[in-house]
Parts: C-alpha cells; structure tokens; sequence
C-alpha cells in the first residue's frame, strides 16, 4: 500500500474530467481505470523515480484524485491543495492537518494508530509529499520530513536526542545554533558549560535526518516564553 492509496480512501470523491479507459498508471504501476497523464503529471515534472510506470501516458483515478486534491478559500480566487501546503497524517480512519506543535507532540509521544499510516512535515509548502511518505505498519514510526525519510521507530533514541535538544533550547541556545553548531563568541561565553557538553554530542549527529527533524520541532521565542510560564515548578517546560 501507498499513501496515494491510504489518502484516496478519506479524500471526497470527485468526476474525472474525461471518461476512464483501461491502462497502467504512471504513478502506482497497477492496471485500472485511468485518464491521460497530463491531467495530474505536467510534462515539467522531472522526478520521474517517484513514479513505478514512467514510461505510461495514463494515470489512474485514484493517484489523479490525491495529486489534484483542492479546497475552496472564502475569499479568495485560488483554490488551496492542502496535501501540499501543509503537514498531514492519514489512516484509513481519516486525514488530518498538522501544525508544527502538532507533529512534535505525535514525534515525541509517538503514533499510537493500530492502523496502517503516512504522514508528512513540510516547510517548502510546494512538493507532492504524497509521492514519498511510507506507510507505517506494525511499531513502524516513520516520517517525510520535505523530501527527507526519517525514522523515528527507535522510541528511546527520539526520547534522548529530544531531551539533550530541548535542554539545550531551554538554556537559551537559539535554534539556528543547535541546528547548524556555529556559535559566535558572546555566546558561548555565557553558555560554556552547557556547550562543552551539548556540542561533543552533537558533532556527530547534527546531519542526521532525526536530528534536523527534532530541530525542526524545537520551539521558537515567543512559544519557549509560553511554555515556561506554563511549565510546573522545576520542571522543564519542553519535555
């Protein structure tokens, strides 16, 4: 199974816009009913290793309807296409969007679905993350960060990076720092300690999927402000 196949379950259904003929689809490989290629694949569509039938001029109705999935704005004149502007996760019991905060809490806790599921991050807001986010089965915890697979089936080490990322933000070093381990000089004379200690470690993981992923979901200024106010007593308010 595909995601393309999990999000045709849950998406409404809609009319194809010329009758169906028998075919291949470009995108699933399978035989089914199909429509010509172009009305979901454009000809300036390069990433033709996303696709197991490339060679084929049809595309099936179901990969059709996922790839040109689009919603009504009050308002306004463009339609939105949500499965490419924002982060989601779907199983067969549904689709729903994610914010950031949603997705860190899904990350750190972990999915807890009994059912097959896919879900995608994204930041560009712009890429069919359809075409590459897997489907988790069984303790399967993985995630398309952009175009990125990061495996997040390991609950221990998620919980551990995430701790040593979160206190490293708490102590006031900026994400952009624990992302990319440049730091100027007025800072690490106010974080030293701290820095001794956080930077060995994470020297040798920072270019990991996980941990640019976990970089990711690190809370900015004005959300650390918030969860410190509204963190118990000793304890630390991203954990």
């Amino acid at each position: 199974m595909s995601a393309i196949e999990l999000l045709y379950e849950v998406l409404p259904p809609r009319e194809p816009p010329e009758e169906p003929a028998d075919g291949v689809c470009c995108v699933l490989g399978t035989r089914e009913p199909t429509i010509a290629r172009t009305h979901a694949i454009k000809p300036s569509f390069t990433n033709l290793d996303l696709l197991r039938a490339p060679d084929s001029d049809r595309v099936s109705l179901r990969a059709w309807r996922v790839l040109t999935h689009s919603e009504e704005r009050e308002g306004k004149k463009r339609d939105a296409f949500p499965l490419m502007q924002s982060s989601w996760i779907v199983s067969r019991g549904g689709l729903q969007m994610l914010t950031r905060q949603d997705v860190r809490v899904l990350v750190v806790d972990g999915v807890t679905l009994s059912e097959p599921w896919s879900a995608y991050v994204t930041t560009s807001y712009k890429k069919h993350g359809c075409l590459r986010a897997p489907v988790n089965v069984g303790g399967a915890q993985r995630w398309l960060f952009e175009t990125e697979l990061v495996d997040c089936s390991d609950r221990a080490m998620v919980r551990d990076w995430w701790e040593r990322l979160c206190g490293a933000r708490e102590a006031g070093i900026p994400r952009p720092v624990i992302e990319t381990l440049e730091i100027s000089v007025q800072l690490l004379a106010k974080h030293s300690t701290l820095w001794m200690q956080f930077e060995p470690w994470a020297r040798t993981r920072f270019q990991s999927p996980l941990y640019r992923f976990l970089t990711y979901l690190l809370p900015g200024e004005e959300e650390l402000k918030h969860a410190r106010q509204a963190a118990p007593a000793g304890e630390c308010a991203l954990i």
